[in-house]
């Protein structure tokens, strides 16, 4: 896992003060999952290759900052769906861009797939319970403008994430450390956890014939 390997060696390097995480140049801000992709490894209905990918490599992939020793601050400048927002609310900073309005949203549930635990956890600690509940059980994606946060806000986001990385690289660092993992040690203690019945469902569901299905109808839009 890419992500989950850059956040580890972050915390072993002490050459790396903070990390920075932002929009990719097509302006998307994302964890790496498809729906294609999704639909192609649940079609095979093959477990382990699920709990694998779901579990290890998306979930902890977009857990890692959580884990990682040094500060860690994202811009938000495009799109952000499923994963990718699970991957910005998880991270010590976040700002939004206002250059122009993008989407932000989770869609899973609009074709059947249920939240693994700890995004949904992440989530709730991160949002408003009623932007998280609509977000969820709606799917509703929603404008940038209307993201319900606090978080500072510019038309270039990039400069309020390097801004802050600098005040935090200048600062005595572990007491930031131990303020970080006081702030997320309930999930990160979740996430230490194998929840077979976390995966059993998980499975049941996204390979019963009804997901596949609504799957297949999104990918054909």
């Amino acid at each position: 896992n890419d992500l989950e390997q850059a956040f580890d060696h972050a915390s072993k390097n002490d050459h790396i003060k903070g990390v920075h995480l932002r929009s990719n140049f097509s302006s998307t801000f994302s964890a790496g999952l498809d729906l294609f992709d999704m639909h192609e490894r649940c079609a095979k209905r093959h477990r382990p290759t699920i709990d694998k990918f779901v579990f290890d490599t998306i979930s902890r992939g977009a857990t890692a900052s959580l884990r990682c020793l040094k500060p860690v601050a994202c811009s938000l400048d495009g799109h952000a769906i499923g994963a990718g927002v699970v991957l910005a609310l998880a991270c010590d900073y976040i700002a939004i861009g206002t250059r122009k309005p993008f989407r932000i949203g989770v869609t899973e549930s609009a074709v059947g797939v249920p939240f693994p635990t700890i995004p949904l956890e992440i989530m709730r600690h991160q949002l408003e319970p009623q932007l998280v509940h609509r977000l969820i059980f709606d799917a509703n994606i929603i404008s940038s403008n209307d993201f319900s946060i606090r978080c500072e806000r510019s038309e270039t986001p990039d400069d309020l994430s390097r801004k802050w990385l600098k005040m935090m690289c200048e600062r005595p660092l572990r007491g930031f450390q131990i303020n970080k993992q006081k702030w997320w040690s309930d999930i990160i203690k979740l996430s230490s956890i194998d929840n077979e019945q976390d995966k059993k469902e998980y499975f049941d569901t996204i390979t019963g014939e009804d997901c596949l299905q609504a799957m297949k109808q999104t990918l054909k839009k």
